[in-house]
């Protein structure tokens, strides 16, 4: 009978201290701005891990790590993960610091105590609720790109300096950055009479 009792004034503290939250997160708001609270932190790192199947914590990167495999991770990093994560993997970046929860630091435990396989299944499965999308479902190169992908977070921690530069020229640009950064080349060549910063270069070569 007591064990009953412990049981229902449980239930109701629980659903109690739920309601508390709801009270507490509609006089705040659902604003994406907010930092996610220790209660939804938890919760969320609870649920993605039990949401990675068990068989695929287990797997391991078949590819090894090398040269040629962290500069392709990159490329792709660079390319396709910056937007958000940013460079450095830190996630401080304009589309980073607008989703919510925010990007983790790609570089710090949480991220690189994962095995290989729960890294895989996020890129490939993504994560619901979040910005993270899913990649997966395609083909056997794609599949590469996922482990070489891994091998580059892997390395994050010990990214360089020039990485960092490699990385910035690899970075999806706008229309107008593109023929600014062609304007420059043709500039060094001798093509163009421009100096960088010019904001209409071609019509001083009008006649």
């Amino acid at each position: 009978m007591k064990a009953g009792r412990t049981i229902v004034f449980v239930l109701i503290g629980l659903v109690a201290i739920g309601a508390g939250y709801g009270v507490v997160l509609v006089r705040r708001g659902f604003s994406a701005r907010a930092e996610p609270s220790y209660i939804e932190t938890l919760l969320a790192a609870g649920a993605r891990k039990l949401a990675v199947p068990s068989d695929y914590r287990d797997l391991r990167n078949p590819f090894p790590a090398s040269t040629e495999l962290v500069q392709a991770g990159m490329e792709h990093f660079a390319d396709h993960c910056a937007t958000c994560h940013a460079n450095d993997g830190g996630g401080n970046t304009l589309f980073g610091r607008g989703l919510y929860p925010k990007p983790p630091d790609m570089r710090a435990a949480a991220t690189q105590n994962k095995t290989d396989g729960e890294l895989y299944y996020t890129i490939e499965n993504g994560v619901r609720l979040s910005g993270m999308p899913a990649f997966g479902g395609r083909s056997k190169t794609d599949d590469a790109e996922t482990w070489h992908l891994i091998i580059f977070i892997r390395h994050l921690p010990k990214l360089t300096e020039q990485e960092l530069l490699k990385m910035e020229s690899l970075n999806p640009k706008t229309e107008a950055e593109r023929q600014e950064e062609q304007q420059e080349k043709q500039f060094l060549r001798g093509e163009n009479p421009w100096t960088p910063g010019d904001s209409s270069p071609l019509k001083r070569r009008a006649p």
